[in-house]
């Protein structure tokens, strides 16, 4: 499903990722893991065509991510990713911030994305969150409920999901998060890919 060919990618002379080589295949579920400043997001980022790579090849599905003729838009619509310091718009609840990718990504209609996100906030016990504002949530809350739902959402409807966990001092939380996911393997078709301190 997801291949990595020999790439390689420079920030002006610095080399950040040297002649990575993998395959992911459906079903799996993979965590890239090391030191900071060693690549680990980079090549998530480049999997997604976030960042260009200078060297190899990545495929998704067969599509070629470096090929300039590639739709990326379209692919990312397939690729569900939820960042270290993801931001949340302050100006909408909770919900509002779970229902827009939804309605905006995947089509669903108010209704459909409402009780959809309802039923996720519900699952990791933050029902009585709905109509909060992130600003009125804990960051504990933010990490722990936010990662869950919006990996939940990914989980239906994507082929990659990726979280970068938060760092030292939330290690509990990273734990959470990961095995709350650890049934990927269970979801046909889809790969998770994580990337942990």
């Amino acid at each position: 499903m997801i291949s990595i060919d020999n790439v390689s990618k420079w920030y002006g002379t610095f080399q950040v990722l040297t002649d990575n080589t993998t395959e992911v295949a459906k079903g799996e579920v993979v965590v890239v893991c090391g030191p900071s400043g060693s690549g680990k997001s980079t090549v998530i980022k480049c999997v997604n065509g976030l960042e260009p790579f200078q060297k190899g090849t990545i495929t998704v599905e067969g599509i070629s991510v470096g090929d300039p003729k590639t739709n990326l838009p379209k692919l990312r619509s397939r690729i569900g990713m939820v960042f270290q310091n993801f931001e949340l718009f302050p100006h909408m609840s909770v919900t509002r911030n779970l229902t827009l990718g939804q309605i905006k990504v995947l089509g669903r209609n108010l209704e459909e994305a409402t009780a959809k996100s309802t039923a996720l906030l519900t699952r990791v016990g933050m029902e009585s969150h709905a109509h909060k504002y992130p600003g009125q949530l804990s960051g504990g809350q933010q990490r722990r409920g936010f990662c869950r739902c919006f990996l939940e959402v990914a989980a239906e409807h994507l082929d990659l999901c990726k979280v970068q966990v938060v760092g030292n001092g939330h290690v509990r939380e990273q734990l959470e998060v990961l095995e709350h996911h650890a049934d990927f393997r269970a979801q046909p078709g889809q790969v998770g890919l994580f990337r942990a301190d």
